[in-house]
């Protein structure tokens, strides 16, 4: 069986905020250079860190992806894995909270991964095709508990 990939789900949101955090970062970089008198050398250091942060932050959300493999839920982000075997994941919740806990996503509308292994023991993700993906993961371990949809008053 070949892998399953499914690509994480992106809001305007989530798209500003992200642009607005690697402005404030490039801006903190940049900003003490402004108080002193120009030294070329630092001007080229300080620009390299910044093209080194950037790069490095636009690859953790530009390759962020769910791969459906043949033994386990693998999350890609950038630099970042988790793997996660199937047969650990007891319950998956729809629209969790987004601001707390190990999330790798890029938009709000968000599910849950509940399992037994790991830090957190859950992990907050996006997947675009968020029904069909859901499907897949019962498709492949029938045991996890898939919660209604709460309806937010």
């Amino acid at each position: 069986m070949s892998p399953l990939v499914f690509r994480s789900g992106r809001d305007r949101f989530y798209v500003t905020v992200w642009v607005g955090t690697l402005v404030l970062i490039t801006l903190s970089l940049f900003a003490p250079l402004l108080f002193t008198p120009i030294v070329y050398l630092q001007l080229v250091i300080v620009g390299v860190i910044d093209v080194l942060v950037t790069g490095l932050l636009i690859w953790l959300v530009a390759d962020l992806k769910y791969v459906l493999t043949e033994e386990h839920l693998l999350i890609k982000g950038g630099f970042i894995k988790s793997r996660i075997h199937y047969n650990d994941i007891t319950r998956i919740t729809r629209n969790p909270g987004i601001w707390a806990g190990y999330r790798m996503l890029f938009s709000r509308d968000a599910i849950e991964v509940h399992y037994k292994t790991g830090l957190w023991g859950s992990v907050i993700i996006s997947p675009e095709e968020k029904e069909a993906f859901i499907e897949e993961l019962k498709r492949r371990n029938d045991r996890i508990h898939i919660e209604p949809l709460e309806k937010k008053l």
